[in-house]
């Protein structure tokens, strides 16, 4: 009897060493995992824009925000200068040595296809508006920030003395620019040719509107002869050359460029002046005077019933090297950067937002929206055409200069293209 009460004893106490050993284990399982998920990361991060990096260290510091809701991990904010921001980036990257997060121009996506993490699985991903309409290679690599659409900027003052009203055609457009030309008062348009790139609202985005899709130029790319007469190029240019040929942008718009073309605007000198939202803050911080400035599309279209295109630039895509070390902790910090923190920063930083339910009410630029049913096409570059336009050098604003010059018939400057693109193509 005795022997049997100490056996039990013992068995009690095997089984109490034995659930004490199993909490012992999985407490100690736990703290292993909460060690491993809290260990101390910094998360290096670049960008160019001096807005965004007012806001991520002064306005509303990200490394402070986000260390509350991650309290191991520390953000380090690098801003580099606009100029140089582009060589840096492809230098690192060479290097592998680009910081954990940072944002691509569009311009230079096809060019960190290969270098990237996908960002296919995330939740910001799903939840931002132009990210697969922006794939490189089959992946989202970036996460755009923002989105511009391009207006024309007008002097109230100067319509009203010459009783105008806002065009809506393309004919409406020339016919505003020819009753200004001949008050012999203002130039009707500031455009200085000098800077080629000046003309990009015409000469780069015109085809795309005229085709109503903002991957005209990847279209392009899979045709031997996209500059044939009858081709939404072809017909974006010969509007372009009409208005050229009209001679409203000054005695000599290929004699000044962007410094004198803005400097014209804000004095009053001149009536319009083409460019995208990203202008408006140029103009003030220049001595520019809103009561004075209004803004509309431009009316591209033939007539009123035909479909008032306008095109969506997105910008500065966020994204994740796969360099990184610290790659699931990088994509943690997208997904929660384009949450709360991104609708606060989008409002303060005045950014049309790329994120769904994002609201935004600038009423400066909503001002060219009423009114017109404005259907807003995404542009967006892919490899293809990238591939065809550096094999080929094509320059579409060195064209528009060329057409400004009126040495060359516009006939001939396409059947040059013609012959070159298809060369491209071939090699």
């Amino acid at each position: 009897m005795l022997k049997k009460k100490l056996l039990k004893n013992l068995s009690v106490a095997l089984v109490g060493v034995t659930l004490l050993s199993t909490v012992a284990v999985g407490c100690s399982n736990t703290n292993s995992a909460s060690t491993a998920s809290d260990k101390k990361v910094t998360l290096k991060m670049a960008l160019w824009g001096d807005d965004e990096y007012k806001y991520f260290t002064e306005t509303n510091k990200i490394a402070d925000a986000y260390k509350k809701v991650h309290p191991n991990v520390t953000i380090e904010v690098e801003k580099i200068a606009k100029t140089e921001y582009d060589n840096t980036m492809k230098i690192r990257s060479t290097a592998n040595q680009l910081p954990d997060v940072f944002p691509i121009r569009q311009a230079n996506l096809s060019l960190y296809g290969d270098t990237m993490v996908p960002l296919n699985d995330l939740k910001a991903t799903a939840n931002n508006i132009y990210a697969k309409e922006t794939k490189i290679k089959g992946n989202v690599i970036g996460l755009p920030e923002a989105v511009f659409n391009e207006f024309v900027y007008y002097n109230k003052d100067i319509f009203k003395e010459y009783n105008l009203e806002i065009p809506k055609t393309w004919d409406e457009f020339l016919k505003v620019s020819q009753t200004i030309k001949d008050g012999k008062k203002y130039t009707p348009i500031a455009l200085g040719l000098k800077d080629s790139w000046v003309n990009y609202p015409l000469n780069e985005y015109m085809p795309m509107l005229e085709a109503g899709d903002g991957q005209y130029y990847n279209k392009m790319a899979t045709k031997d002869d996209p500059f044939t007469k009858g081709q939404p190029f072809y017909n974006a240019y010969t509007k372009i050359q009409k208005l050229y040929d009209a001679k409203v942008f000054g005695d000599d718009p290929l004699g000044y460029g962007w410094d004198q073309q803005r400097a014209m605007f804000v004095a009053g000198k001149a009536a319009m002046f083409a460019a995208g939202s990203w202008y408006k803050s140029d103009y003030n911080q220049n001595g520019g005077k809103d009561e004075n400035l209004g803004v509309f599309l431009l009316p591209t279209r033939n007539t009123t019933s035909d479909p008032f295109y306008t095109t969506a630039m997105t910008e500065f895509f966020w994204g994740i090297p796969k360099t990184s070390k610290n790659q699931k902790e990088a994509k943690e910090f997208l997904e929660w950067f384009f949450g709360d923190y991104y609708t606060q920063m989008a409002t303060a930083i005045n950014i049309k937002p790329t994120i769904k339910g994002v609201s935004y009410n600038d009423k400066f630029f909503t001002q060219a929206f009423d009114g017109v049913d404005a259907k807003s096409i995404t542009v967006f570059y892919d490899d293809n055409y990238n591939k065809v336009k550096n094999a080929m050098k094509f320059d579409v604003n060195g064209i528009g200069q060329q057409m400004m010059a009126g040495k060359t018939s516009l006939d001939s400057i396409m059947n040059d293209l013609n012959t070159q693109w298809k060369k491209a193509r071939g090699n």
